[in-house]
């Protein structure tokens, strides 16, 4: 059996600790209360190396080369694009799937492939995946948002083409007690004839949360990928 990698369990642990799904007795909430004590009492971070983090390099939005989705990628996918430079993909093991399944309660879809930079376990890309279907890429944004549970407080839907195919992306906001604040995510769905595929990008709060999202722009800007219609 193939271990669980430390990453996933951690992320997992944080997302239930941030929306008050797990206990914060363990060290993701010990960690979750400590970079929210900081944030309060208005500390500033260690002065920054004269080399960038992957996290940083992310924000120009360059692309790495490497394609994620392809057969004979780091993770097979019904769609593919193109990664940013210093960000890793990995495909989940059924161990990975299932614990990340049971922290976030999306059950509709499978987590397939984790996308980070390991600055930190919750700055990451996910994409779930599950087989085709007659169903409209929106009918499985809507189910995957349902899933997302009582801590959902707010949504904005919107049709657009992804690599010329119709797609529906969603920026919503989570109400994460821990820190007593709302944060921002986004979801982008596509229905294929190789199956379904959402795009998840996270982050600890919304000011990472933005600050890393020229990774899930670029994977939009390059993906491919036939599609059914999205409506």
């Amino acid at each position: 059996m193939r271990r669980i990698t430390g990453g996933l369990v951690s992320a997992a642990l944080m997302v239930g600790a941030l929306t008050g799904c797990a206990s914060g007795d363990g060290d993701a909430g010990k960690a979750d209360k400590a970079e929210a004590s900081g944030k309060a009492a208005g500390k500033t971070e260690p002065s920054k190396s004269a080399v960038p983090s992957a996290t940083e390099t992310a924000e120009s939005g360059r692309g790495s080369g490497t394609r994620v989705g392809e057969a004979g990628s780091a993770c097979e996918l019904p769609v593919s694009f193109e990664t940013a430079e210093g960000w890793k993909a990995n495909t989940m093991s059924e161990a990975e799937s299932d614990l990340l399944g049971d922290i976030t309660h999306h059950k509709s879809l499978k987590g397939t492939c984790e996308i980070d930079t390991k600055d930190r376990a919750i700055n990451r890309m996910l994409v779930w995946t599950g087989p085709a279907t007659d169903s409209s890429a929106r009918h499985v944004l809507d189910v995957f948002m349902t899933e997302e549970g009582k801590y959902l407080v707010e949504s904005k839907y919107q049709d657009l083409k992804v690599g010329g195919q119709p797609a529906v992306e969603v920026v919503y906001k989570l109400n994460s007690p821990k820190l007593g604040e709302d944060r921002e995510q986004r979801a982008l769905a596509l229905s294929t004839p190789k199956g379904v595929a959402v795009i998840q990008l996270r982050g600890f709060d919304t000011e990472e949360h933005r600050r890393i999202l020229p990774v899930y722009e670029l994977a939009k800007k390059t993906m491919s990928g036939g599609s059914v219609p999205a409506n």
